[in-house]
């Protein structure tokens, strides 16, 4: 479990399945997180994922100590290529309260720290501007357009922008 200003973080389990599925059922998230249904939340999320995956739960206020959110990290343990990936949504009912912030900082610090990772990567989709400002504001800069990066659910390739954090650029929290 770690713990930031805001919120907790703690490992997804198979009773988050439900909130999860809900969260993700939610337009302005579904926009995001395409294709996600019980099964692949199950399969994706909580069974297997990329890497740690995490349940998003606010300390206080609206929502303290339930899921609201999900984020989980991957890596890339090659010495020569070594860094770490996050993903991440937060239920668009708790959206600008700095949850997501708090989340992505909490996560990184650990990534940093424990794991012993210099950069951080994330890579939203283009069009996700408020995703992308949320990551420009913690520190993450922008790297590049990955031209048809991602197969969306109609079948077609979106572009996605990469952005990386490096260390020395990690606010603290």
């Amino acid at each position: 479990m770690l713990q930031g200003r805001s919120v907790r973080l703690r490992p997804v389990t198979d009773s988050d399945v439900d909130d999860l599925v809900r969260i993700l059922a939610h337009p302005e998230v579904a926009r995001w997180w395409e294709g996600y249904d019980r099964d692949r939340v199950v399969d994706e999320l909580v069974s297997d994922g990329d890497g740690g995956s995490y349940a998003v739960e606010p300390l206080d206020g609206p929502g303290a100590g339930t899921l609201v959110g999900f984020i989980q990290y991957y890596e890339q343990d090659d010495p020569d290529y070594r860094h770490a990936g996050l993903d991440l949504f937060i239920d668009p009912d708790h959206h600008g309260r700095g949850l997501g912030r708090d989340a992505i900082i909490t996560l990184a610090r650990h990534l940093v720290e424990a794991r012993g990772h210099h950069r951080i990567i994330i890579d939203p989709p283009v069009g996700n501007e408020r995703a992308i400002e949320v990551y420009t504001g913690i520190g993450f800069r922008k790297v590049g357009v990955m031209r048809r990066y991602e197969r969306r659910a109609d079948g077609n390739w979106g572009d996605n922008l990469l952005l990386d954090l490096l260390v020395e650029d990690l606010p603290e929290p």
